[in-house]
């Protein structure tokens, strides 16, 4: 089997499970707040703490990736989600739900945030270039793949079985993964360095190196946007549809999960696009502007909207809110030095990170002005401006 074709495939897989731990617990809030006894909007906490972490671990992996190898991390990631699932499932009760929820947060966060950074600099290793867009697209289907496995299967075996079981079931497959992902160290982890020391001042290097040249400067901008509309969308739709249009959790779970299915074409066909028909920094252009428009959409939401026309709007937004991710990454990996690639990811990256950390407070304040309606609009916003951005000539010579 080509090697390209093996990493495309453990990387895609990979993604896969970093994404449906990640929005697992945000979906089985509703049924984990129930049980509790506390509101499930507080899902937008866990949301919160979430996105602190993940600033950190993305700006500090390249380290890590150095030293012990972009598969390494990837396992070490595996079983960090899986032990943040089962923290929440074995401790979260009336009296814990609080510390235990912050540390699955916080465990779940560092485990799913590395995958990112380590797939890029193994797969930056074997594309082609002027097929990165599409190649880089294709792995990334693992993340309307993850949030559709964890709002048509998980949410469904949540009611069947309780949150808890499918919080644990989950954890097991996380601990599958990285077993099965082992035979694969020698051939992708052959490039790192086991002298490199991860040090504080990774941090800041990586920060610097990102806010330094325009390009990248760019991307990080699209990336905060980006991210912070779709870590809104993933991660509140469930509780959205459950509280204000009284659906079930399985009937929100199953249309959150329906609509991202569409992600997984779309980011082939845009990733097929970037490669061939229109520059992939124009096309993350077009996308943002589509975003805009229809995340503004969600807010005109009410129970006179029928099922079909609320999944109608969803699917658009699945169009582009969750189907930039390929594009995005591999043109921060052409703008990247070939053994930056993981660490220079993980800085632009975290700027998304921290979009999902300030984006619920745009969200908020909207939504305390003028509702809904408003909220959507204000989270909109951002995106037209980065859409205006990516437009601008291009200065900086790549390293294709």
């Amino acid at each position: 089997m080509p090697i390209l074709l093996v990493a495309i495939t453990a990387m895609l897989v990979q993604q896969t499970i970093a994404t449906t731990a990640k929005v697992g617990l945000p979906a089985l809030f509703p049924a984990l707040a129930e049980e509790l006894n506390f509101e499930a909007e507080y899902v937008l906490v866990y949301t919160w703490i979430y996105a602190a972490v993940a600033i950190a671990v993305m700006m500090g992996c390249g380290g890590v990736i150095r030293r012990w190898g972009a598969l390494r991390t990837s396992q070490i990631g595996c079983v960090l989600m899986a032990a943040g699932l089962a923290v929440a499932a074995w401790f979260a009760n009336p009296w814990l739900v609080a510390p235990a929820l912050a540390l699955a947060a916080i465990l779940n966060s560092i485990g799913s945030t590395v995958a990112t950074p380590a797939s890029s600099q193994i797969l930056a290793r074997y594309a082609p270039a002027k097929w990165a867009p599409l190649v880089f697209s294709i792995k990334q289907t693992g993340v309307p793949a993850g949030i559709a496995i964890a709002g048509i299967v998980l949410t469904p075996l949540a009611v069947i079985y309780g949150w808890r079981a499918a919080a644990l079931g989950l954890a097991l497959v996380c601990v599958a993964i990285a077993v099965l992902l082992q035979p694969l160290r020698a051939e992708f982890d052959q490039d790192r360095d086991p002298s490199a020391r991860p040090h504080p001042r990774d941090f800041l290097s990586t920060l610097r190196k990102v806010l330094a040249e325009r390009e990248l400067r760019a991307l990080a901008m699209g990336a905060f946007t980006f991210v912070g509309i779709q870590a809104l969308f993933t991660n509140f739709t469930i509780t959205y549809l459950h509280e204000s249009l009284n659906y079930d959790l399985a009937t929100a779970g199953s249309t959150l999960g329906l609509a991202t299915l569409l992600a997984i074409p779309a980011r082939i066909f845009w990733g097929w696009v970037g490669s061939t028909l229109v520059k992939p920094r124009h096309l993350l252009a077009g996308l943002a502007m589509m975003m805009a428009v229809s995340t503004a959409a969600m807010g005109a939401f009410d129970e006179s909207w029928s099922r079909q026309a609320v999944l109608a709007v969803n699917a658009a937004v699945s169009l582009s809110v969750l189907s930039w991710h390929g594009v995005l990454l591999s043109e921060t990996a052409r703008l990247a030095p070939i053994n930056e690639v993981g660490r220079l990811t993980g800085g632009v990256l975290a700027f998304g990170s921290a979009g999902q950390l300030l984006f619920p407070v745009l969200f908020g304040l909207g939504h305390v002005i003028g509702g809904y309606a408003i909220a959507y609009i204000a989270i909109g916003v951002p995106a037209v401006l980065v859409g205006i951005v990516l437009l601008m000539p291009e200065r900086r010579q790549s390293h294709d």
